[in-house]
């Protein structure tokens, strides 16, 4: 073994018995942005979506998007 890489490893051991182990962070939490839309607004999008003939397509994509807004939504009250 290389004496240079041998004097590393006593170093690092001994800054660590003296300064003890490093403390594990939590990762920082990033929340979505929610793009707070005004009440006409809710009320021409609900419009928009009785006028138009059913699909289940869009009821799923419209669902994911309520549940990932509620998800953001948890995410801000928890920090």
């Amino acid at each position: 073994m290389n004496p240079l890489c041998l004097g590393l490893e006593v170093i690092v051991l001994g800054a660590r018995l003296c300064m003890g182990e490093p403390a594990l962070r939590s990762p920082d939490v990033i929340c979505p942005i929610i793009a707070e839309r005004n009440a006409a607004w809710q009320r021409e999008l609900r419009n928009e979506r009785l006028a138009a003939s059913g699909s289940p397509r869009t009821d799923e994509a419209l669902a994911e998007w309520l549940s990932l807004r509620d998800q953001a939504r948890a995410c801000l009250i928890a920090r």
